[in-house]
């Protein structure tokens, strides 16, 4: 979706956000929405045209019994997706340090090595001196 926007991004945040907090992350799997209320959510959109989720829940009459004994087993599964959820981002978090161990060479400098070193202009923060002057010596 590419528009052109001439300074009216800020009617388009909530729309945003929702699609933000709503989709899947692909290293947990679960929405920031679902890992924080334990159900997904029902798009406003799909509440004015209903899908078959919708439709059996408006069509059925319950009592307040079963929607708070329904919202308690969302919650009691709530704490496994997050432990889920939590494993997942571990792991992710160690296959990213593995492959950035990897491709990093440590490097053991001695004295008398040749090395670049940060210009005294660049270190000094003075710009204008040139802009061909070199970063480095």
């Amino acid at each position: 979706m590419v528009h052109k926007y001439a300074g009216g991004w800020s009617t388009h945040l909530l729309d945003v956000l929702w699609a933000y907090r709503t989709s899947p992350r692909n290293v947990t799997g679960f929405s920031p929405c679902s890992l924080v209320y334990g159900s997904k959510a029902i798009s406003p959109v799909k509440m004015m045209m209903p899908t078959t989720r919708v439709s059996t829940f408006n069509d059925v009459e319950l009592d307040d019994a079963a929607c708070v004994s329904w919202r308690w087993k969302d919650l009691e599964l709530l704490e496994e997706k997050r432990a889920e959820a939590t494993g997942k981002t571990a792991l992710y978090h160690q296959h990213v340090t593995k492959a950035y161990n990897f491709a990093v060479k440590p490097h053991n400098f001695k004295e008398r090595d040749l090395v670049l070193r940060t210009a005294k202009h660049i270190r000094r923060q003075i710009f204008e001196l040139s802009k061909l002057a070199p970063y480095w010596e």
